[in-house]
């Protein structure tokens, strides 16, 4: 396409603002029905952001209810409650409000700087119990565009039309990692061509069948076998069925909690179906992945969105592969009869909930572990391995990525730094840098696998294979996180853990009050193991 212009889209224009004398700003963008003002309650969708437009806070782009605040009870900071008491029922408005009024010195620990200010867009579904009718506040802004148009004659520049979601954040310079993939791109061989890099080994289902997930990971056909995913999701899908859905975009994936900041490694709120416009814009704009107009097209990343848990009726079109030792179902199931066993013994008047509730919630905790990623070319995944001890597959659905993998014991080869579970389970190394052995000294002693997985392959990574993955066409990817027989322990002991101080502080803690959290952590472990040992054995549970 030749040169790339980009045109940014303003700020959506206020009805109405109101200047507070506390240093509040309230700019309302949909008037509400001037009537209903909270007294007492709000029922709202609320992001919240930094200076810079990162977002910190979304409920509907996690997907979670709206939020419920209660005012007048110091439970909210004081510049939300003072700006929501000044607008009414059906309100779509951004709050800004000044850092005494907010998270202060203190600020959130990589989440917000001390002293930051911050802005919250708010859309009052709800106030003192009176709900909003008719069309959800923020439907009634103007639809946002995003474009590739050429511009003139052949050779011309073409113009990206970038909207204000995109915007409105600031975006730090182009990564190291997507310049290093563009000129990995442009030396005219194969993606896969790697110094040292051997060649992950490739299976049908059928040679797989009865795999123990054991030593190099393994690339499988068939598996999406008889999905309707398969057959009928792509972009246009997404784009009819969830449209309106909201969503947290990433600048780049993971984010490593306890080694960067949120606002250098920032992430954007939107709807679905804007940013799939985004995604087939860029691709238009710079089809080709340029290191020159990195900084015009960044490739935002929907990363890790937990669909089958929020939208159980996702469930149907996915199937998770059993042809392999997955034994994370019925671990699930044991870990909730363990906590009904403590709860009906130790509590008085216990009453379990329904089976069908019960069920509900298991089925939930299961698909929270698969999850969804929609991306345009040159998306990246950056180099760990999976939290939890947990095997991982990846499955594509669309589009082709290019993995790099690399064996548990090459760990300390990759100058590995402490994840989020306090794992050194992340590695800021740059499979693709053409400089990483000077960079990364160590590197050299590494022995990398690589694959491109093409679409309807999966990809399946033995518990502590490190890989960094990279989007070689637009791409929609199915993963999970799941547990065999020779894992199995490291979910145990995780869900073990979560009981035992569950029980020792909510159970125990009240009927041995003098008792100190040591000695009731003790005994709650000391009860769970020997449960857990009736489960082991295979035999009916001992009761308490």
């Amino acid at each position: 396409h030749g040169q790339l212009a980009c045109f940014e889209a303003s700020a959506p224009e206020s009805v109405r603002t109101t200047k507070l004398e506390s240093g509040v700003e309230v700019r309302v963008l949909v008037e509400g029905d001037g009537v209903n003002f909270p007294k007492s309650s709000v029922e709202a969708n609320v992001v919240g952001r930094l200076p810079n437009g990162c977002v910190f806070e979304g409920n509907a782009g996690k997907g979670q209810p709206p939020m419920r605040m209660e005012l007048g009870r110091n439970s909210i900071i004081r510049g939300m409650e003072q700006g929501l008491r000044e607008v009414s029922l059906g309100s779509l408005a951004e709050l800004h409000i000044p850092a005494a009024l907010g998270y202060g010195a203190g600020g959130v620990p990589r989440m917000v700087p001390p002293n930051s200010d911050l802005m919250f867009q708010v859309e009052l579904l709800e106030v003192d119990g009176v709900r909003c009718s008719g069309a959800a506040p923020l439907s009634k802004l103007p639809a946002e565009s995003c474009a590739a148009e050429p511009q003139g004659e052949k050779g011309q520049p073409v113009v990206l039309r970038c909207p204000w979601w995109v915007r409105r954040v600031e975006r730090p310079a182009p990564t190291s990692y997507y310049l290093s993939f563009c000129q990995h791109m442009a030396r005219g061989v194969p993606a896969d061509v790697l110094e040292r890099a051997v060649p992950i080994q490739r299976k049908s289902r059928r040679q797989a069948n009865g795999w123990g997930v054991t030593g190099p990971p393994l690339v499988i056909a068939g598996v999406q076998d008889g999905w309707k995913a398969a057959k009928e999701w792509d972009l246009d899908w997404f784009k009819e069925r969830l449209g309106s859905h909201r969503q947290l975009i990433k600048w780049q994936g993971p984010v490593f909690t306890r080694q960067e900041n949120l606002w250098d490694c920032p992430i954007w709120e939107t709807s679905m179906s804007e940013y799939i416009d985004y995604v087939r814009a860029v691709e238009a704009a710079d089809p080709h992945c340029a290191a020159a107009n990195a900084a015009a097209c960044p490739r935002l990343y929907l990363n890790g969105w937990p669909a089958f848990k929020q939208l159980p009726w996702l469930r149907e079109y996915v199937v998770n592969p059993t042809f392999f030792d997955d034994s994370t179902g019925p671990l699930i199931a044991e870990t909730d009869e363990l906590r009904e066993l403590f709860l009906a013994g130790l509590t008085r008047g216990y009453q379990a909930p329904p089976d069908e509730e019960r069920q509900r919630q298991i089925d939930d905790e299961y698909w929270e572990l698969t999850k969804v990623f929609i991306s345009p070319k040159g998306a990246i995944t950056r180099l760990h391995f999976d939290n939890g001890g947990a095997h991982g597959w990846l499955t594509q659905i669309r589009g082709r990525k290019l993995f790099v993998c690399y064996p548990p014991s090459d760990g300390e080869f990759l100058h590995p730094f402490e994840g989020d579970e306090g794992l050194l389970n992340g590695s800021w190394v740059d499979p693709l840098d053409p400089e990483a052995t000077s960079k990364w000294p160590k590197y050299a002693g590494t022995s990398p696998h690589v694959a491109i997985v093409e679409e309807g392959e999966t990809i399946v990574q033995p518990q502590g294979w490190w890989h960094y993955a990279v989007a070689l066409e637009t791409s929609i990817t199915v993963m999970r996180n799941f547990y065999s027989k020779g894992n199995k322990q490291e979910m145990i002991r995780r869900k073990d853990e979560v009981l035992e101080n569950a029980v020792a502080m909510h159970v125990l803690k009240a009927k041995l009050k003098n008792q100190p959290d040591s000695m009731l952590k003790q005994i709650a472990h000391k009860a769970v193991a020997k449960i857990r040992e009736g489960f082991d054995s295979r035999t009916e549970p001992p009761t308490l």
